[in-house]
């Protein structure tokens, strides 16, 4: 399998509804990851952190008679990021805990069979065929090198035609790894990046090198340049052990 197939099979489109109305009203991306011997979804917390609103994937299976069959997920964890000082007094620390910034991370342990299909794609220099979504492993993970090239797959320009709701497949291949930057790594893609909403959608999709290894996933573009951050695995990997050490999965 080519890295660029497993973007495709490996990236699952996150639909935010409400639970009672689940009609699609925020996108974004997610994979699933195999750990331990778990399975776990993992997406960026700006794509499913909404009050009021349910995380739900699109399973590709066929409607029913409330339309298209999408599966929620609950439990999703999520780390706010704080400083502290060792002077620091009580009052200073409990603002520091209000005002704590939140990580853009957000994982739950899928603990029952979902059917996930993938559609029959055709992208011209190639064609993924019907089949199923593709887990990824953590023990695949890696680092990202300048030497190598990185890619993700998604859906953007969410539309409706009255309940008919459209979406176009994207594959951002090609990318180059630039530099690290706080907590991010940053990506340069082939092209300036002049409209912001060619990867609306993508956010949460895994960003895998040539080797088919996940090193990131997607999460934000800075338009006017060919700046594509994504937030690293291995920081995943470690908030996922802390998470699991601590009782919270």
């Amino acid at each position: 399998m080519t890295d660029a197939e497993l973007m495709v099979r490996a990236s699952i489109q996150v639909f935010l509804a409400k639970a009672d109305y689940p009609k699609p009203e925020g996108f974004g991306s997610c994979c699933v990851i195999v750990y331990q011997n778990r399975r776990f979804f993992i997406s960026v917390s700006h794509v499913t952190d909404a009050e009021g609103y349910t995380t739900f994937l699109e399973t590709n299976q066929p409607f029913d008679k409330r339309g298209p069959i999408i599966q929620p997920i609950g439990g999703i964890c999520y780390f706010d990021q704080i400083k502290v000082t060792k002077d620091m007094s009580l009052e200073d620390f409990e603002s520091v805990l209000q005002q704590g910034k939140r990580l853009d991370i957000a994982f739950a342990e899928i603990k029952h069979n979902i059917e996930l299909l993938q559609p029959e794609m055709d992208f011209k220099a190639f064609k993924v065929e019907a089949s199923t979504k593709l887990p990824l492993f953590m023990e695949d993970a890696a680092m990202p090198t300048k030497d190598e090239r990185y890619g993700f797959f998604g859906k953007v320009r969410h539309s409706y035609n009255g309940i008919q709701l459209s979406m176009i497949p994207t594959l951002k291949h090609s990318l180059k790894f630039h530099r690290t930057k706080g907590e991010f790594y940053m990506f340069l893609a082939s092209q300036i990046i002049s409209d912001s909403e060619d990867y609306e959608g993508c956010s949460g999709a895994p960003i895998l090198d040539s080797q088919c290894r996940i090193v990131a996933l997607a999460c934000a573009v800075h338009t006017g340049t060919r700046i594509i951050y994504g937030f690293p695995i291995q920081k995943c990997k470690e908030l996922l052990d802390y998470a699991l050490q601590t009782g919270m999965l």
